[in-house]
Parts: structure tokens; sequence; C-alpha cells
């Protein structure tokens, strides 16, 4: 059989035309691997999507963040597109998110954090301190605090929210992305369309096909869980339209929108939304998470500024923007975590865990990452929590931990710039103490069993 033709082998047309044999990867492109300078030449020439998530994240982001995003999109405003579903989900949640930033923003947190600090203070100071410097550092403690409040009431150079919930002129970030969006939101459908895209979208969850039918729970929610099916329709109806790419930036990690890999990590986009965007518009179909799509503008646009702490910030908000609130950790979490990442072959990330846990205020410096792992100095920690997160959302898919925990791991700063280390929450380090405290008793206990047995038995300890 060596050698043997088979230029005849492919199959026949209807008129008895023998059609040419293909390739492995024909009809099933989107199996190859996305490099990230494919994302960077799609950020430069691709109709370029921002799902809801990724602009209400412009409010949640540090003001260096939002400042150095918004320059990039400015870059590419002509190739922008806004479908009417991201702008009904936009005003729909716009107002919570406000909100929760008031909420998370409010001085009382600080309050509560001077309070404990006086505590501290007070009781450190007793046993180390006389009574006048006690009364010295508890006056600079205080003087401190009330700067910091100080600046908060006046609101620094960053946002004043308050009044944009009542004006949206006094909204800068909305002001932005007034500009940024002139001309370029999409229409909604009719009543009678939007009935019937309803119900298709509903037909397609019950086959499983995607995307969106990982929302078939929340039937009777607004537009019955098709909110993604939705902005999927006015995607390929704009990519039929214009005949151009389609870039999808989105926070949505769930199997219906990705092919997913290792701990559920996204891979690439799922194949049957390259071949339906193909087929039925005759382009393609990019997916990024914000994460590559800032780091591909970056790329692309090499003269605008992205500074370290943009990076950390933006993998922050990947990791924090869909809670309603912390859960805290156990002993047994956390263990069931250190499991699932040890048994996925990430032992730095294990070691870097139990370190910070193992630490009075939960913190690893960022130097002893890079001893831990071996890493140059010239490495970036960026996506170093990925893996961790995954595990976590790996673990409360299977039903192993209840969703909504903190975040496991989470860069710190300082000042603007690189992170000073990561930071484990309370709970954890609360846990492991109570972890070693109770090993300890036991200890102690089979240490004086042991001894009261020897006694009892004459011989020596």
């Amino acid at each position: 059989m060596s050698g043997q033709d088979f230029s005849d082998a492919g199959g026949s047309d209807e008129d008895g035309v023998v059609a040419p044999l293909g390739g492995i990867f024909d009809g099933y492109e989107g199996f190859r691997q996305v490099q990230p300078d494919h994302l960077s030449e799609a950020a430069r020439s691709s109709t370029i999507v921002l799902d809801t998530n990724v602009l209400l994240d412009l409010y949640r982001s540090l003001q260096q963040t939002r400042e150095e995003n918004i320059a990039k999109l400015r870059k590419i405003s002509p190739r922008l597109l806004m479908p009417a579903q991201v702008q009904s989900e936009f005003w729909r949640n716009r107002d919570q998110v406000i909100r929760d930033i008031i909420e998370r923003d409010s001085a009382e947190g600080l309050r509560e954090a001077q309070r404990k600090a006086a505590t501290a203070l007070t009781a450190w100071g007793k046993q180390t301190l006389s009574k006048d410097e006690a009364n010295v550092l508890r006056a600079e403690l205080d003087a401190a605090f009330q700067q910091v409040l100080t600046k908060l009431r006046s609101g620094g150079h960053g946002l004043k929210l308050t009044g944009a919930l009542t004006d949206t002129n006094l909204d800068p970030i909305l002001t932005e992305i007034e500009k940024l969006y002139d001309k370029r939101v999409g229409r909604p459908f009719s009543a009678d369309r939007l009935a019937e895209l309803v119900q298709e979208g509903r037909t397609r969850f019950a086959r499983r096909i995607p995307p969106g039918y990982m929302d078939a729970a929340k039937a009777d929610e607004t537009e019955e869980g098709t909110g993604d099916f939705l902005i999927w329709e006015q995607l390929v109806a704009h990519a039929r339209a214009t005949g151009q790419d389609i870039l999808f930036v989105t926070r949505d990690l769930k199997e219906d929108w990705w092919r997913l890999g290792k701990l559920n990590a996204p891979i690439g986009p799922r194949v049957e939304l390259i071949n339906e965007m193909r087929d039925r518009a005759g382009v393609g179909l990019l997916l990024a998470e914000p994460s590559q799509f800032w780091a591909a503008l970056a790329d692309a646009f090499p003269e605008l500024p992205t500074s370290q702490s943009t990076v950390d910030d933006v993998e922050r908000l990947g990791e924090e923007a869909d809670a309603d609130g912390w859960l805290p950790w156990t002993a047994e979490m956390w263990d069931a975590l250190l499991a699932r990442l040890e048994d996925s072959s990430y032992p730095i990330r294990v070691a870097v865990l139990r370190e910070a846990a193992s630490s009075p205020d939960g913190f690893i410096p960022r130097q002893r990452v890079y001893d831990l792992g071996g890493y140059d100095q010239t490495r970036l920690l960026v996506g170093f929590t990925k893996p961790i997160i995954g595990a976590t959302r790996e673990l409360v898919a299977n039903g192993d931990l209840p969703a909504g925990l903190e975040p496991a791991l989470r860069a710190q700063y300082l000042r603007p710039g690189k992170a000073e280390g990561f930071l484990v929450p309370p709970s954890v380090v609360e846990s492991a103490d109570q972890k070693r405290a109770t090993h300890t008793r036991l200890a102690r206990s089979a240490a004086s069993a042991r001894s009261a047995s020897s006694s009892s038995s004459g011989v020596a300890p």
C-alpha cells in the first residue's frame, strides 16, 4: 500500500466530480490554539464587543486601571460595538454596581479598622509601653486615620459616585462610555422577533447548543435566561451585515461559551460557535478574557502605558466582581483546595498558600513567591492566581465547596505599581491557627498520656 495515490479517494458531488481531500483541521479550525499575536491582530482589525460585566468593570477598577484601559478603548473606538442586549443589561445593573461600590468604599470600614487597631495598641502598650508613650502612639494613630477619612470625604481625584445615581451628568465613567459608543450601539429586536428568539433560545438550551444553555435554570427571570443567546444573535447579525470578524470579550467562563481544560480553565471558543459564525456570517470568531484583551491592546499599542498594578487589578476583578458577599473558609475547605491543586500538579501554588496561611496577617511577600518558585527576577506574576481560581471553581461546580468563598489568594498593594505580595483571607489564617492549636493540644495530651503510662509501669519517661 506504500506510495498509493489517494487523490481519487474523495467523495463526489452531485455531478459526479471527485472532491479534493482535505486536512485534519478542515471544518475544525476552532481547535487550533489561539496565540497572543492573534488577539493583538484582532484588536487592530475586528469588530470588538465587550460583555456587560467588562463594561461595568470600569466602575469597579482602581483609578489607574480605569484611566489606562479607557485610553486603550479610545484607540479602538471605531471598531467597538455594543449589542442592544449589552446596553439593556448595562442599564439594568449599573445602579446596583454603583451602590455596591459606595458601600464597599464607605468610611465605616476604616472606622472599624481604627477601633481594632486602637484595641490592639492598648493591649500591646500595657505590656511594653508607659502610659505616656501609649497615649502618644494612640494620638498618632488617630491622626493618621483622620487624615485618610478626610481625604475620602473630599473624594480626591477619583470617583464621586453618590451623585451619579441621581444625575448621570455627574458620572465621569458614563461620560466616557457615551463618547466611546456614539453611534455604535445596536438596535433592539422588535417585540415579536424577541419573543421568537426567546423561544428559539429555550429550544437550543434543551439540546445544549451553545451559547447560554448554562443559564437555562433562569427561565423565570428577564428574557427567560436567554440573555447570552440574544447577544449571540446580535453578534451574528452584525457580522453578516459588515463582513468583519468578531472579537468578544467576556468574563463568563462557563462551558457554553468556552472549551475548558485543566481546572476548567478556558482554552478557546466552543468550536460549535466558531462554525456557526462562519456558516451564518462568513467571518471568524475569537473570544478573550478581559486580562487577555487588555494585554492584547497593550501589545497592539505599545505607546500606551500599562502598569503592573493595572494587570493585577484586572485579575482581581475576574475574581471578585460577581460575588454578592464572601463566605469564610473552613480548614476542611482549605484542605480540599490544596489537595486539588496538588493533584493538578501546582506544587508552587500550594507552597505559597501554605506559607501565607501560616503568617499572622496572611501575607506572603512577592520576593518569597519568587524564591519558592525558583523564578527569574524578570518574570512577571501575571496569571499566578489563575490555577487557584480554576481549582476553586471546579470544586464549587462539583459541590465540594460552596459558592461565594472569598478569593483564596489575591495581590496586595501598598502603593501603585507592582504588587508587594499576596494575601489569603483572614478566615484561612484563623482556621490554620485553630488547626495548629488543635494539633498542639493533641500532641501534648498524647505526651502526657505516654508519661502517665510510663510512670504507672515504673518505667522512666
